[in-house]
């Protein structure tokens, strides 16, 4: 406390001095100055709040946009029937399954990727020009455990273990240089299955 000399009224009978305080804030050590500025974060916390802010932001649209879930092998055959993409065909079989063909038929994953793309032709030959599917997913149907083991003891084990299966409606209509020329039947469904944790057509499909 710091005492101020003011000029005030004498009193009678003599000078007075009257006195008023500053008063201002008591910190560890002693007195500060009242109205000091708190004090400022370091500059690197603020950018370390930025850059996990950024990260949390790319995690999230990754997790929206890229997750793998049972839609993504029907909208890659889609694709696969517009480009006539013989790799990308070969993505929607399980890897055990591709494993087991190429030990029996002796062909590497370049020749039956050549071998589907000739599929693909074959199954379009009618349809010379750009191709264009407009299509439609519809509701999902879990198939039973009962319905999974069945499936694995027809393929012999050859899929690896079936973690999940769905039944999923799927509606199209093709069209060739802007001219329709196919679609699909009522209530035609296409079945997903889920293996090592990635989605994949089941073969008999393709």
């Amino acid at each position: 406390i710091k005492p101020v000399q003011g000029q005030g009224a004498q009193a009678p009978g003599g000078n007075s001095q009257n006195y008023s305080y500053n008063q201002g804030s008591y910190s560890q050590g002693g007195y500060t100055q009242a109205g000091t500025a708190a004090k400022k974060r370091p500059p690197y916390v603020a950018i370390g709040a930025i850059v996990l802010a950024v990260i949390l932001v790319i995690v999230a649209v990754k997790l929206i946009f890229f997750r793998d879930n049972y839609e993504a092998p029907i909208k890659n055959l889609v694709k696969v029937m517009e480009e006539g993409d013989g790799e990308a065909a070969l993505d929607l079989i399980p890897e055990k399954y591709l494993d087991v063909a190429e030990s029996w038929s002796g062909m590497d994953r370049e020749d039956m990727e050549e071998m589907v793309i000739e599929e693909i032709e074959n199954a379009l030959d009618d349809y010379s020009g750009d191709i264009e599917i407009d299509y439609e997913i519809g509701n999902a149907r879990d198939m039973t455990e009962s319905e999974l083991e069945d499936l694995e003891s027809s393929y012999m084990g050859f899929l690896g273990d079936i973690e999940e299966g769905k039944e999923v409606e799927f509606s199209y209509k093709l069209y060739v240089n802007g001219a329709k020329q196919e679609e699909s039947d009522p209530g035609e469904t296409v079945r997903v299955l889920k293996i090592d944790g990635k989605w994949y057509l089941d073969p008999e499909e393709l």
